[in-house]
């Protein structure tokens, strides 16, 4: 074998090598021998075997265990109230299917109280649901325990299995049988407790269905309330068949009325601080609006509060509070709705000023006041069609004649067309309830009822949300706060913005309630901001686009706001300029706008890692077709931080214009020139041509006043003139002193020059046409002259007849004869 003379691994490396090869076979067993500790009694061997020691030490803590657990499962909550709960839960199930069938036996079968009804189940299945959910984390609790336990009792009956072939000790016999019962009472304990709970907790699963049954009910019968409206079920009503039902009723009135539904003592238990709370704040707002009732007559806009003191004062009363009866028997609903029906007609005559458009307003009270009573009493369905027949005929018969008299009299097209619409609301419930489609002239009546008192109601709470935010502005103890007093009227309108946007939400809300397309106002709203479509694997619903828009609105006001505070309160106070002011407000308005965007889409569900990838994007587009406004972009930027120009300045662009910065923008500077012409100049343009501002570091600049004088003027008079002309003013500097020169020997003058300096360039026309004046003044007094231009003609040839002319030599007249024919 041929071995090469260059050794390939030197003989020191092998040594290494060695070393490290025998260590790596030594190197772990001693480190894993080292490592072991010695056994503890706490520890346990993973293959089951265990010491005498660890059995007694063991055996020792579970009774410290056992107390432990007695303290704990005696912290766990008595059973008492949640099995009252759904006790009462039960009994009210059962009243509710009572209710439930009596309205459906009823002939109109009422929307309005299958929702009512609805609204106090699904309270019920909220209360179980709470129950079910607590009881269910306290029995995982417990489970919890036992299962802890049951893997004690394992592991030590396989100790006890190892042991029992060596009947060594007494005491390893005696730990054994201690910890076997330790261990049988915390499970006999745990299970003592753990079976009343899962007894509750049967109960609250079969009281949960049966209330998740009643709202199917509930939603089946609503269903089949909206689908089977245009059906025609009944008679018409100039039929005999309809004649014979009235005739029935007058031989038994008691079946006039239906049975109502009283409000129980529990509701008043429950709500009454709501009531009180209702009647203080109505007591409050009448006295208050009784004291400033002449301040409010006096004022347009206020005048309705104080021509309806208490009517205003029930309305606020009642929509400021009313939330909090939720839900709210039938007779209490109905209650609150007729008072606040009535409160609302009220205010709404003291806004309007046609006097006959007040008498329909409250012919309207009326009719819904009185349908809502028939509806809750439950009326036969013929006395409530004879209802319908001639209030409809009656308000076809007014309406129409008051149609006619709009035409007539030039009304408005929208209040002609107003009118009309409802005359033919009243002909089409009329028709429907003569031709036998009784359910669906029901509901055209209440949902138009209830509409045109919702729309009423929405005009009034726009109108009183504006007054309390005004009054509130005015009464508002401003103080030192200089932002608050010079932003009032922009902070209250947006405030109004967002006032009329919640009652525009509101009364939309109960519009679709109203009209039975949803059956409380907070499932119409959650239904229509959970509308949305599918967009790369998300769904954009319109909520979260509300969300997004609000955030951005909130964004874009907190801008303002920090801007105004910024400019009037904080950098105001040193000596910076208006331009560096604007630059640092507008970087903040930047900031917090792009803060506000990125929020925005993170509501949205946009992880803000994919920003990224949208950046990646719109590099492209820059790349293909937005090099031009990426440069302004950029250039905006280097004019805010560099800070060549600022707003303010005076600037003289390429072209020779000139004017003042107006606007400092991201992607265009606005110039103003002195004509007020608007210049809009991007961004790129300033950072890549040549700009001469004329303000940038010293507002200050010399001025140059040219003055001739005629040949002969005393030159040093001249120059003395003008010197004192310059030093008496007080719009020129003394430092530099002003400097006269004596130039050239013109055409005409002998030229000098004024050199003066003065501290803003804004004023040098100014100042240059009153320096101009006095010298003028001054030349005048020292009969120094100010020469015209003057020039000298020297003729050498001239016509013979020009020549004469100019020598006053006169010649005769020869008259040319004309052609006859010729054009004179």
């Amino acid at each position: 074998m041929h071995l090469s003379k260059r050794r390939l691994i030197p003989r020191r490396w092998g040594w290494l090598l060695a070393i490290l090869i025998l260590f790596s076979y030594v190197g772990p067993a001693h480190c894993e021998e080292n490592s072991s500790p010695a056994s503890s009694p706490r520890d346990t061997p993973a293959s089951g075997a265990v010491s005498l020691a660890d059995v007694v030490y063991k055996s020792g803590t579970l009774g410290q265990q056992l107390d432990m657990l007695k303290r704990k499962l005696e912290e766990v909550d008595s059973l008492d109230q949640m099995a009252d709960r759904l006790k009462r839960a039960k009994t009210q199930s059962d009243q509710f299917q009572k209710r439930l069938d009596a309205i459906n036996a009823d002939d109109l079968q009422s929307y309005q109280l299958l929702a009512s009804l609805k609204s106090e189940v699904r309270t019920e299945a909220v209360a179980v649901e709470r129950v079910v959910e607590t009881l269910t984390k306290r029995i995982q609790r417990v489970e919890e325990w036992r299962k802890n336990w049951i893997t004690k009792k394992q592991r030590w009956q396989t100790w006890r299995a190892s042991l029992d072939a060596d009947p060594a000790l007494k005491s390893i016999a005696d730990a054994l049988d201690s910890a076997d019962g330790n261990i049988n009472q915390a499970l006999d304990l745990i299970g003592r407790k753990l079976e009343p709970m899962l007894l509750v907790q049967q109960q609250a699963g079969e009281t949960e269905a049966r209330v998740g049954g009643l709202i199917s009910q509930i939603d089946s019968i609503m269903v089949k309330q909206r689908g089977g409206t245009l059906r025609s079920g009944t008679s018409t009503i100039f039929s005999l068949d309809y004649l014979r039902q009235l005739i029935e009723l007058t031989h038994e009135p008691e079946k006039m009325i239906g049975a109502m539904q009283l409000p129980e003592a529990a509701f008043f238990a429950s709500k009454g601080w709501v009531v009180g709370l209702q009647v203080f704040t109505f007591v409050a707002l009448f006295s208050l609006i009784r004291r400033h009732r002449p301040l409010l007559l006096g004022q347009a806009n206020r005048r309705f509060l104080g021509k309806r003191p208490f009517s205003a004062s029930l309305f606020i009363s009642i929509f400021t509070l009313s939330f909090f009866y939720t839900p709210q028997p039938e007779a209490w609903r109905m209650l609150i709705a007729v008072l606040a029906c009535i409160a609302t007609g009220r205010m709404v005559t003291a806004l309007v000023q046609d006097a006959w458009v007040k008498r329909a307003i409250t012919i309207l009270v009326v009719v819904v006041v009185v349908f809502q009573i028939l509806l809750f009493l439950s009326i036969p369905l013929a006395l409530m069609r004879l209802f319908l027949l001639v209030w409809t005929v009656a308000g076809i018969i007014y309406f129409g004649w008051r149609a006619r008299q709009a035409t007539t009299t030039d009304k408005p097209p929208w209040q002609v067309w107003g009118i009309r619409l409802i005359v033919l609301a009243f002909a089409v419930i009329a028709v429907a309830d003569i031709i036998g489609f009784s359910g669906f002239a029901v509901q055209l009546m209440d949902n138009s009822l209830r509409t045109a008192v919702l729309l009423l109601m929405g005009v009034v709470m726009i109108r009183v949300a504006r007054m309390a935010l005004e009054m509130a502005a005015e009464f508002f103890p401003m103080g030192r706060l200089h932002f608050l007093r010079t932003n009032a009227n922009v902070i209250l309108s947006r405030l109004i913005i967002a006032v009329n946007f919640v009652i525009v939400t509101f009364v939309a809300a109960h519009l679709l309630v109203a009209w039975r397309i949803y059956a409380f106002p907070t499932e119409a709203i959650q239904s229509v901001f959970g509308f949305g479509i599918g967009v790369g694997g998300r769904e954009i619903t319109v909520g979260l686009v509300l969300t997004a828009g609000l955030i951005l609105y909130g964004t874009f006001a907190v801008s303002w706001a920090v801007q105004s505070l910024l400019m009037e309160n904080v950098l105001s106070r040193g000596q910076m300029d208006t331009g560096a002011r604007l630059s640092i407000t507008r970087l903040v308005h930047y900031a917090l706008i792009l803060v506000g965007f990125l929020i925005a889409l993170s509501a949205m569900g946009f992880e803000l890692k994919n920003v990224t990838i949208i950046g990646g994007a719109l590099g492209v587009g820059i790349g293909f077709g937005m090099q031009a406004i990426v440069n302004n972009f950029v250039s905006g930027l280097i004019l805010l931080f560099e800070r060549p120009i600022k707003v303010g300045d005076v600037i003289q662009l390429g072209d020779g214009q000139q004017g003042r910065v107006t606007n400092l923008g991201l992607r265009a500077t606005t110039v103003q020139t002195f004509d007020r012409a608007e210049i809009v100049v991007p961004n790129g343009d300033l950072i890549s041509s040549q700009v001469t501002n004329w303000t940038l570091e010293d507002r200050s600049m010399r001025l140059i006043i040219p003055v001739g004088v005629a040949y002969g003027s005393d030159v040093e008079a001249v120059m003395r003139v003008l010197l004192d002309v310059a030093r008496q003013s007080e719009k020129v500097l003394k430092e530099p002193p002003p400097v006269v020169l004596f130039l050239n020997f013109g055409d005409s003058s002998l030229d000098f020059q004024l050199r003066v300096w003065i501290a803003d360039f804004a004023e040098r026309r100014f100042i240059q046409s009153t320096l101009i004046q006095e010298i003028d003044r001054r030349f005048r007094t020292n009969d120094i002259e100010i020469p015209f231009p003057q020039r000298d003609l020297h003729l050498r040839s001239v016509d013979d007849n020009a020549g004469k002319g100019l020598r006053g030599e006169t010649q005769p007249l020869v008259q040319t004869p004309i052609p006859q024919g010729s054009e004179t």
